[in-house]
């Protein structure tokens, strides 16, 4: 039996989660350039980071409290689908995990890592053969903590996630099927943005990030909406037009500033 307790929590996380991760990619972007900021030599990456320290350590604290978000809503839904959906609602348990603690150990270097490497790069005391290791160390951890496992790995298992939620949101018959069939529809996204760490490149990945993360936003927000006004212990009712259209409102308000820049 899932009381209410359960669903208001559920909704809580996944409405949360998601606003926190992009509040937290917001911020980033207008304060420490990212994610251009990624790619650049290391001594530019920690002189950037230092001038903005103040506000890009707390919000990367923010980001990696998403990747522990993560992991709970996925056991959440898991308690309140599977059930009813069986290996398909379990590998969404394995992946959603899985996804929580990459995203995690990326975001959480920002918070511990850099900051020490960032006073050591600009300390006087430091010689020049020092600068260059320091350089070396964040460089292999920019590319192994966040490329490897924050973005490349994270993001397939991500997809998988999504996928499997989809599959099991459809085969469940507690939530409505458009949200999983949706879910299942967006899953290869992140696969496409994974492949970026292998040398895909091009416009496409703007295009994508811009156009179809806030859809992710919307997937959220229904979960949440559907999870919070089902019956106690029963199937939620299907999502109306008064759903359909506050929809449209805010994913023409998340994607306006890309389509006006």
């Amino acid at each position: 039996m899932i009381d209410k307790t359960h669903d208001r929590w559920t909704a809580l996380l996944l409405a949360g989660h998601i606003v926190l991760l992009f509040a937290g990619f917001t911020i980033l972007a207008a304060v420490f350039e990212f994610p251009d900021v990624l790619r650049l030599p290391a001594p530019e990456r920690l002189a950037l980071f230092q001038a903005g320290q103040t506000v890009i350590v707390p919000t990367y604290w923010m980001l990696t409290v998403t990747g522990i978000t993560q992991v709970l809503l996925t056991v959440l839904l898991w308690r309140t689908l599977g059930p009813a959906a069986g290996t398909a609602a379990t590998l969404a348990l394995v992946f959603g995990i899985l996804t929580g603690f990459g995203q995690a150990m990326g975001f959480g270097r920002w918070a511990i890592l850099i900051p020490w490497l960032a006073e050591r790069m600009t300390d006087p005391a430091t010689t020049e053969a020092g600068r260059e290791a320091i350089a070396l160390i964040e460089g292999a951890f920019n590319r192994y903590a966040g490329m490897l496992v924050g973005e490349h790995l994270s993001n397939i298992c991500w997809g998988f996630w999504l996928f499997f939620t989809g599959l099991t949101i459809r085969r469940s018959g507690i939530l409505d099927a458009r949200i999983g069939r949706a879910m299942m529809a967006l899953s290869p996204l992140m696969f496409i943005l994974a492949a970026e760490q292998l040398g895909f490149e091009g416009p496409i990945l703007g295009v994508l990030t811009d156009f179809g993360f806030p859809l992710l936003a919307l997937i959220h927000f229904a979960l949440a909406w559907q999870i919070l006004r089902r019956p106690e212990d029963a199937a939620a009712w299907p999502l109306g037009l008064p759903a359909a259209v506050v929809g449209i409102v805010l994913y023409v308000a998340m994607v306006w500033p890309a389509v006006a820049g």
